[in-house]
């Protein structure tokens, strides 16, 4: 009978969790009661389609076994490689000046080899770096903008490395100068 061991996130920010056998699940939320919240196994979606459900105790936080077992065996690296991606998406908002690389060279130095081997490739790691910076800096957030006026530039793009301001000219305006 698993037993809770604790929370994770997974790699878009969902909360699982981790059970005692090394099982991740993830929230069924349609089939929550004010006193358990069901969840699933991760490995729910084809090609495994596992059927096992857990119930957890709101008050104890006690796992309940539902009727289904799983038909897979547990993957113990899975949490630590969620832990790796997290730590590295998080020096990406953290450090936006650093090089993608020294950043994916850190994160993965401080790894067991175990957990390295279970990672994407550099080219995808090199990636989750440029989206987390995007997402932190608001410059995947914008809105489509029809004039110069609607175009907010976000802060980390309207000054330099000295903190120094940019001075922007747009030749489509009177004024030829745009407030930063």
């Amino acid at each position: 009978m698993p037993t809770f061991s604790k929370f994770i996130t997974s790699q878009r920010g969902a909360q699982q969790i981790l059970d005692s056998d090394g099982y991740i699940y993830f929230r069924k939320k349609s089939s929550d009661t004010p006193l358990t919240s069901t969840w699933r196994c991760a490995k729910y979606n084809p090609p495994t389609k596992c059927k096992c459900h857990i119930y957890l105790a709101l008050a104890d936080n006690s796992l309940t076994l539902g009727t289904q077992p799983h038909n897979h065996s547990a993957d113990g690296s899975v949490p630590a490689r969620q832990e790796v991606l997290l730590s590295l998406k998080r020096k990406a908002a953290d450090q936006l000046l650093s090089a993608t690389q020294n950043l994916i060279s850190e994160t993965l130095a401080d790894t067991a080899a175990e957990v390295n081997q279970t990672l994407p490739n550099l080219e995808s790691l090199a990636r989750v770096v440029r989206r987390s910076r995007a997402s932190s800096s608001g410059s995947a957030q914008h809105a489509e903008a029809t004039t110069s006026e609607d175009f907010i530039l976000p802060s980390t793009c309207t000054s330099t490395r000295r903190d120094e301001p940019f001075v922007l000219y747009d030749g489509k305006t009177d004024r030829g100068l745009l407030d930063v």
